[in-house]
């Protein structure tokens, strides 16, 4: 059987680096394509490296808490030697008779377990469930935190992102009545046709993500990066959107790719996805790469109006206020409306004032006339 090296894959754009957090296979496993390998932290979440390969585990390249070089060996496997097919008629479970005890004290019936050993024999991890994450330590007065992780990733990011790109700020507040008439008549839709994730799933964001998708394609600076050594502004062809995510780790930002040629409720279960990912330290690397815009929806933490941070090498982020009753005027008369409050922020070395004045004024059109958003209407 060959013996295959595993070596750390790119886990997002610009990380040279990775830290172990944990693994969720020991020497000796035996484990199936596409298995959960290891959790690592990157500069931007916790990520779910998966198993290359089915076969046994031979070697593990790093402990917890060590650093390992994108392209540094992260694990060795012997990989199984090809399957024959099963003997015809054969339904009894293949497990040991260890496995076979363990299974009774589990109350597991083999009969519905598929094995993940040669020849489909069942082994330990067939009859395991992983455990959830811990949740993080409540922080106590006095205590000295490590500044480690999601946290310092956060922190290096940010602070160059404040001192480096120079900020030009586009504040807006949108009349939302029509946003959450539609929306609520989305949900029903959902809700009648029996499909309840769906309904859960339709939140203003993907709305908002569908807004800024549409505004990006007609706006293809504002959907760019920017490389100063390079000496290169790139006009990206895909419209990938960031959509930034509060978790017990720190802020994480997984990604809608091809964001503009997915439907509303497409978008709703992407995000709802991803969002459940993040939250459960489910990422994967693909799911934290490639962004070119983020959306930041800070309105479900009671935030009114608040000034979005951009992330390079992207120029631009859309930052999303809750939704307040206001006084307003409507053709000349006092008026109460639900309002919106948007925050753009772009980088002024790509972004003129008007070219990113020109990007807002169109996702506003599209929050406050939000049937352009339906296919029908495109």
């Amino acid at each position: 059987m060959a013996a295959i090296e595993f070596r750390l894959p790119d886990v997002g754009e610009g990380i040279a680096t990775a830290e172990l957090v944990d693994w969720r296979v020991a020497v000796g496993d035996h484990v199936r394509e596409g298995q959960d390998l290891a959790e690592v932290q990157t500069d931007k979440a916790i990520v779910v490296i998966p198993c290359p390969t089915k076969g046994t585990v031979v070697r593990l390249g790093a402990s917890a808490g060590e650093i390992l070089d994108v392209g540094g060996v992260l694990a060795v496997f012997e990989a199984d030697e090809p399957e024959e097919a099963p003997a015809p008629g054969r339904s009894r479970a293949l497990a040991a008779p260890a496995m076979r005890r363990l299974a009774r004290e589990l109350g597991i019936d083999l009969a519905g377990v598929r094995g993940s050993g040669p020849h489909g024999r069942i082994v330990r991890q067939d009859l395991q469930v992983p455990p959830p994450p811990p949740p993080p330590s409540a922080p106590r007065p006095g205590q000295t935190v490590p500044l480690r992780g999601v946290r310092a990733a956060i922190a290096r990011t940010l602070t160059r992102a404040w001192q480096e790109i120079p900020h030009v700020i586009d504040y807006r507040e949108v009349d939302a009545s029509q946003l959450i008439s539609l929306r609520g008549v989305l949900k029903q839709r959902a809700l009648d046709s029996g499909d309840e994730r769906l309904a859960r799933a339709l939140s203003p964001t993907p709305l908002i993500v569908r807004a800024a998708a549409r505004a990006l394609a007609d706006h293809p600076y504002v959907n760019s990066s920017i490389d100063l050594e390079r000496g290169e502004i790139t006009l990206h062809e895909q419209i990938n959107i960031a959509v930034a995510t509060a978790t017990p780790d720190g802020l994480t930002v997984p990604v809608v790719h091809d964001a503009d040629g997915k439907s509303i409720p497409e978008l709703a279960l992407a995000i709802a996805e991803l969002v459940a990912d993040a939250r459960g330290r489910r990422l994967h690397p693909e799911q934290l790469a490639g962004s070119t815009f983020t959306v930041n929806n800070y309105g479900g933490l009671g935030i009114w109006l608040g000034t979005p941070i951009i992330r390079p090498p992207e120029v631009a982020n859309l930052g999303v206020g809750a939704v307040r009753d206001r006084v307003v005027p409507v053709d000349g008369v006092p008026a109460v409306r639900p309002v919106l409050a948007l925050a753009v922020s772009g980088d002024h070395r790509v972004l003129d004032g008007d070219t990113l004045a020109a990007f807002v004024t169109q996702v506003v059109r599209l929050l406050e006339e939000p049937l352009l958003l339906l296919e029908e209407f495109r």
